[in-house]
């Protein structure tokens, strides 16, 4: 399979930080978390996975990014109550989690819950758009499908 590269794009971060893909993938590879909304049941419990499995991301050297339609200040409630170590970026018109393909035809065309992750080259190893709302990939499993991608540049 042909690599993608990754479209860039600059977001604001729920802590005020201004987060260029580009620039942050010179540092480590990047996973970015494109989901519905903030507070909502199974948003809450997939990135609340990610927290809590954070080393097997830091294993990687993987840098988290979640990616909403929420605005920052939404965002930074999310964060802060459920202390998140990631960023939260907002996406308000979705034009990132399209630009992605982040958009389920079961959905009409609304950005689905997704998973994409960018190597140190932009080039997205791993992509995986949920179908349905209601499922979410966790984390054990997205180590598994990405280590391998990963140790392949070292």
């Amino acid at each position: 399979m042909d690599e993608i590269i990754a479209p860039d794009f600059t977001l604001q971060a729920h802590n005020g930080e201004m987060i260029t893909l580009s620039e942050q993938i010179q540092k480590s590879p990047a996973m970015l978390v494109f989901y519905p909304g903030d507070f909502t049941p199974v948003c809450t419990a997939q990135l609340c996975d990610y927290r809590d499995n954070i080393d097997l991301f830091d294993q990687l050297n993987v840098t988290i990014f979640g990616i909403s339609k929420n605005s920052v200040e939404q965002h930074k409630k999310f964060a802060e109550q459920k202390q998140f170590s990631f960023l939260l970026l907002t996406d308000p018109k979705n034009r990132v989690a399209k630009a992605f393909g982040c958009t389920s035809k079961y959905l009409l065309g609304m950005v689905s819950r997704a998973i994409v992750v960018v190597n140190m080259n932009g080039e997205i190893i791993y992509k995986y758009v949920e179908s349905i709302p209601m499922t979410r990939r966790k984390a054990d499993e997205i180590v598994l499908q990405i280590k391998d991608k990963l140790s392949d540049l070292s």
